[in-house]
């Protein structure tokens, strides 16, 4: 399933897609929200599914199913700070590893890591761990997010509402 070698597929280097993950999670802790987005394919979908396993984001309820404009407007609403979900501004500090590629396809990448982030907003404290796939695709403008998959590990527990991004 996973790569043996430092190279996976033609020209891609393992410590690339290694590194694309650890900036991702960077660009969110420094609440560069728009050059978050910008890691994104056109079309791109950011999921984190209400059900262990749950493989229909659609017709099954999920905690967050957006699509690159949906993500958009979220990105909007953190970067207001007249709203209540910016007031006050979440922090947050992911932590990214267990980073395993798939053999690749075509051009798709397939990439599991476990994720940890711990979240401070208005003197509160949050944790958040989960698993995490992320389909990546080359493209002329460089390595991008198809869709990223956040399977929380309490995923079916009573959630609040999402201040920051995962």
């Amino acid at each position: 399933m996973t790569h043996p070698s430092n190279t996976v597929g033609a020209s891609i280097d393992y410590s690339t897609i290694q590194q694309f993950l650890y900036r991702e999670a960077r660009l969110l802790d420094q609440l560069l929200y728009d050059d978050w987005l910008s890691l994104f394919a056109d079309g791109g979908t950011y999921w984190i599914p209400a059900v262990r396993g749950q493989t229909d984001p659609l017709n099954v309820p999920s905690i967050i199913y957006e699509n690159t404009d949906l993500l958009k407007m979220r990105v909007r609403r953190l970067a207001d700070e007249r709203t209540y979900q910016s007031a006050p501004r979440p922090y947050t500090t992911h932590i990214v590893g267990n980073i395993l590629v798939e053999d690749p396809g075509q051009h798709d990448l397939v990439v599991h890591s476990s994720l940890m982030v711990h979240e401070f907003r208005d003197e509160q404290r949050r944790l958040f761990s989960g698993l995490c796939t992320h389909v990546l695709r080359n493209t002329p403008e460089g390595m991008k997010i198809a869709s990223k998959r956040i399977e929380l590990t309490d995923c079916d527990g009573l959630h609040t509402a999402f201040m920051s991004l995962l």
